[in-house]
């Protein structure tokens, strides 16, 4: 490159582009507007003739329709002269039925009247005024009058004129006209309309109900002749911008136009407008990027050629020094060049091989970068040669150590310069950096080690260093240490093992735990690590020590939380298990006592007032049991007791049951739990099955209602059978083998009835039915009852919705809840979403609910029950009197019914005392204004004594038996009429 001023190649490549560029946009930008112009105009053009068509389409068929019209009333007309002629008498009559037939044939035609040159009617119907004729029309052309609106339809009089005076008037429906026009495609903006001379729309193809019968007459041309024309034009009824074609019925007076609307015609032009202009703005993108980037190339092939003569001038210098790596420093301008050599000790490419001053001072490491200033300031003053020592940070982030040597010359071409060599000793820096580093993390590993760390003598016993954390942790002062010897931290009875330890000939790398001394007399468990070292070239041992109290601690308790009950302080069953191993004293006699009614406590008045009087029961159970053997805790309402041998089994139960269920005072009140005992042998074979056989015999208690049970092989039987049952009823409930029966309700007053309960019904093979005291129980026991209770709501559901279709819509259905189902926090929602998903009237699903429901969680039962009466379901109170009723909730609950108990019922026509109280109940509820429902009616004697006391509504077998849906809606059979409300 010995000419630097002669353009360089890519120069003149750049500017071809450009100029090449710039031509070919040019080019483009003419072919896409040619293409954009030709497509809008292809596309007006296109319009315009698809418009004429409409209109021209739309003109023809009208044109028939009204010549025919034209046709027939020239005919009648001629009829009409011959009767005035021959038979003026009767002509009226006579033409009046002839008019009728020819109406009768035409349904266009709404009517058709003669009237006399005034317009009043001379056959039947009605007249009309008689409109002037257009200018230039023929005396006998068909004419047109106002537009009307007879019986809310829309009619066109049409109007021909006898030689007589006489007027032929044929009412033409408008809907004919509209018939032409509303089946048209005209897009989404298109429309066709047909107009008289008048202005008025007789026929729209879009929103014809709006504008029929509306004038505008601001929209038709200003006079006679009328030519057919195409334009562009804003509607002047609902202002959308059309491109338009018009045509005028000259031989009738009516114009029609088809418009077709602008802006869905040029939709696809405008994606084609803005797809070109699209185009072209990528074209102009790509162009600008494509001239930058070769701008960039040309301005460094500019630069290569720059830096390799300096490169040159740099390589002759660092020759004369005679070093491997060379740099240059020039004042004017003030950059920094360097070899290859350095280059590759910097981290740059071999392209890189100069800065100015900043950018290098940026490479040398900040803590470096004022002194390496300095440094070379001083050396451009003295003129005299230096050494410098100094870190760089390489753009990979690697710190490198370099040794320069450099001094001052006087460059080729006159101007100062500096240059030197450069040599990397990052290697001799970084092994004398690890064996400091070594050293230091040696004496922090000592010194600031969390744990206690010190090195004694071997043979005198005493510290020789201790660290900070020994100084804290024992609480010796280190001068304090250092006076000491080892054996003044151990307890004096621990000295002997300690001496033997030091005559061990190697350390366990395991190491060891031994006790140690603190200065405030203390004893704590360490886990202390030794080895044998030198110290000052005296044998000594290192020792680390860390203090493990805590964790033998937490180690002791988890062992006892493994083993206890946290809540009683009792063991568990695997800690009962364990201690009667550990005793191994034959037989033991385990008592099994369940409790029931903690949970109550814990549900009603809080978990602290049940722990204390848990903790109560537990004290008389120890109190009991510690002469006897062990005792456990069985969360969360039973202990187990081992009853040793010798022990009086049957005396140490009835105390174990006399102490669980004496009432325990707190606060001022009296609690009590219910429990039963179940005691079974273990002999040492299995203790999870003697504990199984105990609970058993404890479940058993309770289902029996006894307080004592021991167990035998019929109740594991017994429990097979029950466990049996559970699955048959998982299965009966996974293929839905249950069924709802139905028993009718009545009113008393008049036998209507007025509900249906629906009764759970479990079919067997036989035909029979499983009795639902046999598997409703079980299910409670298994958890099953909510799945089992859902079921059976949403099957009533699907039943009510049959009774609707069968016209009983008004005739809700009483379903049983469970307990467990009302206790869900969810229940009311569920039963509403039920309602709204099935799409069931309001009232038309009951629940039927029992008195102890009430009263296990009276707050949240009112809370269900509350929202379910704003919704419209009923509550009815089931088994009323069987219970323990609380007068102070009874009146609280949103209550609708109550149900009398069929126990009561059965006697009232027979027995005083059940009659009293039958006419106690019902003066009751209807005091409360709830409605009285008789349960387990069966005799004639007992529906008429609830008669004559006004019970309000009755059910049982003497009305009705349950049955399945189908003969439900037989017995009922057809709906009777909906009950009118009452008169005020």
């Amino acid at each position: 490159m010995t000419d630097t001023h002669k353009e360089l190649p890519i120069v003149r490549s750049t500017r071809t582009v450009a100029w090449s560029g710039i031509a070919l946009a040019l080019v483009l930008a003419y072919l896409l507007g040619y293409f954009v112009y030709r497509d809008h105009q292809l596309r007006l053009d296109a319009a315009r003739r698809q418009s004429m068509a409409l209109a021209e389409g739309t003109a023809r068929l009208l044109r028939l329709e009204l010549r025919n019209l034209e046709r027939a009333m020239a005919g009648i007309a001629g009829d009409a002269q011959q009767a005035f002629r021959t038979v003026p008498e009767s002509a009226s009559a006579l033409l009046g039925e002839a008019v009728a037939g020819v109406v009768g044939r035409h349904q266009e035609l709404h009517s058709i009247v003669i009237v006399d040159a005034a317009g009043r009617a001379i056959t039947p119907g009605h007249g009309l005024r008689i409109p002037p004729p257009p200018r230039g029309s023929p005396p006998h052309a068909l004419r047109f009058g106002a537009l009307q609106q007879l019986d809310g339809e829309w009619l066109l009089p049409l109007l021909t004129s006898m030689d007589d005076g006489r007027w032929i008037v044929a009412r033409l429906r408008v809907a004919e006209i509209q018939r032409l026009v509303a089946g048209l495609d005209t897009g989404r903006d298109g429309v066709v309309t047909v107009m008289d001379h008048g202005g008025t729309v007789l026929a729209r193809s879009r929103d014809a109900a709006h504008y029929v019968g509306r004038r505008y007459p601001e929209i038709l041309p200003s006079g006679p002749p009328y030519a057919s024309s195409a334009m562009i034009r804003r509607s002047g009824v609902d202002g959308v911008v059309r491109i338009t074609s018009r045509l005028h019925l000259d031989d009738y007076g009516v114009f029609v136009s088809a418009g077709l609307g602008r802006k869905e015609i040029l939709h696809p032009w405008y994606l084609l407008l803005f797809g070109s202009l699209a185009v072209y703005v990528l074209y102009w993108t790509s162009l600008l990027y494509l001239m930058r980037h070769t701008r960039q190339a040309a301005r460094a092939q500019k630069r290569l050629i720059s830096e390799v003569r300096r490169a040159g001038e740099g390589l002759r210098l660092a020759q004369r020094i005679g070093k491997t790596g060379s740099w240059v420093v020039r004042q004017s301008p003030p950059r920094v060049e360097w070899s290859e050599q350095v280059s590759e000790i910097f981290g740059f490419g071999p392209e890189r091989n100069s800065a100015d001053r900043e950018e290098f001072y940026a490479l040398v490491h900040p803590d470096d970068r004022d002194a390496l200033r300095a440094r070379f300031a001083q050396a451009w003053q003295s003129r005299e040669p230096f050494t410098a020592e100094y870190r760089i940070v390489r753009p990979d982030g690697q710190v490198r150590w370099l040794l320069t040597r450099g001094g001052a010359v006087e460059g080729q071409e006159g101007g100062a310069a500096m240059t030197g060599t450069l040599v990397d000793i990052t290697n001799e820096r970084s092994a004398q950096a690890r064996l400091l580093e070594t050293e230091r993390q040696y004496r922090l590993l000592f010194e600031r080690n969390p744990m206690p760390f010190w090195v004694f003598d071997l043979e005198t016993l005493r510290f020789l260093e201790v660290n900070a954390a020994a100084e804290r942790h024992y609480g010796y002062s280190r001068e304090e240490f250092l006076s000491m010897s080892i054996m003044d931290i151990r307890p004096p009875r621990s000295s002997v093992d300690m001496l033997q330890s030091l005559t061990e000939p190697a350390p366990s790398h395991e190491g060891e735990v031994w006790k140690h001394l603190k200065r405030d007399g203390s004893v704590i468990d360490v886990h202390v690590r030794t080895d044998t070292i030198s110290y000052d070239g005296r044998p000594a041992r290192l020792v680390l020590a860390e203090d493990i109290s805590e964790t033998l601690a937490y180690e002791r308790e988890l062992n006892y939380r493994a083993s206890h009950d946290t809540a009683t302080g009792l063991l568990n069953l695997p800690g009962l298990k364990a201690a009667l191993a550990a005793e191994g004293k034959g037989s033991y006699a385990l008592a099994y006592v369940q409790l029931r009614g903690l949970e109550l406590v814990i549900d009603s008045l809080g978990q602290a007032v049940a722990t204390r009087l848990l903790d109560t029961l537990t004290s008389r159970l120890e109190t009991l049991a510690d002469s006897w053997g062990e005792t456990a805790f069985v969360p969360s309402e039973a202990f187990v007791v081992a009853l040793r041998p010798g022990v009086d089994v049957d005396e140490a139960v009835a105390a174990l049951h006399r102490a669980m269920t004496l009432p325990v005072e707190q606060g001022g009140s009296r609690r009590s739990l219910e429990a039963w005992v179940g005691v079974a042998r273990f002999d040492g074979e299995s203790f999870e099955n003697a504990v199984s056989h105990a609970a058993l015999a404890a479940h058993v208690a309770r289902t029996q209602d006894v307080p004592i049970r021991i167990f035998d092989a019929p109740m594991a039987q017994a429990a097979s059978e029950r466990l049996r049952m559970i699955g048959r009823i998982h299965v009966a409930l996974e293929q839905r083998d249950f069924m709802l029966h139905f028993q009718p309700i009545y009113r008393l007053e008049d036998r209507r009835p007025v509900c249906l309960e629906a009764l759970l019904r479990w079919p067997k093979a036989d035909g029979g039915f499983v009795p639902p005291s046999q598997f409703v129980p079980l299910s409670e026991d298994a958890g099953l009852i909510t799945t089992l209770g859902d079921w059976v709501i949403e099957e009533a559901a699907l039943c009510h919705r049959k009774l609707v279709a069968a016209g009983w819509s008004d005739l809700p259905i009483a379903v049983n809840v469970s307990p467990a189902q009302l206790r869900r926090p969810d229940f009311a929602e569920r039963l509403i979403r039920l309602h709204e998903r099935q799409g069931l009237p309001r009232g038309a699903l009951h629940i039927e609910v029992t008195e102890s429901m009430l009263l296990d969680s009276p707050e949240g039962t009112m809370r269900t029950l509350r929202t379910l009466q704003k919704h419209g379901i009923c509550t009815s109170l089931d088994d009323f009197g069987t219970g323990f009723s609380s007068m102070s909730y009874l009146h609280q609950l949103p209550l609708d019914a109550l149900k009398i108990d069929q126990t009561f019922v059965r006697n009232v026509a027979d027995d005083d005392r059940s009659a009293a109280i039958c006419h106690a109940m019902i003066t009751l509820g209807h005091s409360l204004g709830l409605t009285l429902v008789a349960e387990g009616v069966e005799t004639r004697a007992q529906l008429d004594w609830l008669h004559r006391h006004h019970c309000d509504q009755v059910q049982g077998y003497l009305l009705a038996r349950p049955m399945d849906l189908a003969g439900t809606l037989e017995h009922l059979g057809p709906a009777p009429p909906p009950e009118l409300p009452a008169r005020p």
